[in-house]
């Protein structure tokens, strides 16, 4: 039940106009999905600029961040490492992340390492 000082009770279920604005609010904020594509070389040179880009994503005001790896071509322990730093960054920012899909070398390197369950590759 909602109570208001001036009529007293109302219905169960019933929205007052602040929960009716709050509602709003959420919706015309929220923007779809934000892909990040990442580059042909994730390797260690381009690793801290993997991790920025993916850190810079936390600012965005879309909820979910999709990551498509489909074209990296080179990748080493490093550059895996700065990805699922990436990651955890925007799942403390109450981001959700998700895969457009990985290449196979990146399939590849992240099972080698050990990585595809926490990095969550498809």
């Amino acid at each position: 039940m909602i109570y208001t000082k001036k009529r007293g009770r109302r219905q169960a279920g019933a929205k007052s106009a602040e929960d009716q604005k709050n509602a709003m609010a959420k919706t015309k904020g929220s923007e779809p999905a934000k892909t990040l594509k990442l580059a042909r070389d994730l390797r260690i040179a381009s690793a801290a600029s993997a991790y920025a880009m993916l850190k810079e994503a936390t600012k965005s005001p879309a909820t979910s961040v999709t990551l498509d790896g489909r074209e990296v071509e080179k990748v080493d322990a490093a550059g895996l490492q700065a990805v699922l730093a990436g990651q955890r960054v925007l799942a403390a920012a109450g981001k959700s992340v998700s895969w457009a899909g990985v290449s196979a070398s990146m399939r590849a390197a992240a099972d080698l390492l050990g990585l595809s369950g926490a990095m969550g590759v498809p």
